[in-house]
């Protein structure tokens, strides 16, 4: 489903806008590379300003997602890596061998 939004632009956006717009910037080519490996359409050299800018908001969204996921991967890490994973350790082998022990002094 396609919906228009409206959006007011600063300055500092009005200018970013124009670079990855230009098809002589390098950045141009970088959205235009990214785009084609995402599946967003966005031909090379073209200068639609509303396919630049979702191609930079999917791109834009893509980046932070990431970033997400790799916070979450690092506190998930931070979990496993502490002091709690000895500990669970420890008591999984007290837990097994009390079971040991009972079982051989019946």
């Amino acid at each position: 489903m396609a919906r228009r939004t409206t959006i007011t632009l600063r300055d500092a956006e009005e200018g970013v806008l124009r670079v990855f717009a230009d098809p002589e910037r390098a950045e141009h080519a970088a959205l235009v590379h990214w785009a084609a490996s995402h599946g967003v359409p966005l031909p090379a050299g073209e200068r639609n300003e509303a396919a630049v800018v979702r191609a930079l908001l999917r791109a834009g969204a893509e980046a932070l997602q990431e970033q997400a996921l790799e916070q979450g991967y690092a506190e998930l890490a931070k979990t496993f890596a502490g002091g709690d994973e000895r500990d669970e350790a420890r008591a999984l082998r007290a837990r097994y061998a009390r079971r040991i022990d009972t079982r051989y002094a019946e």
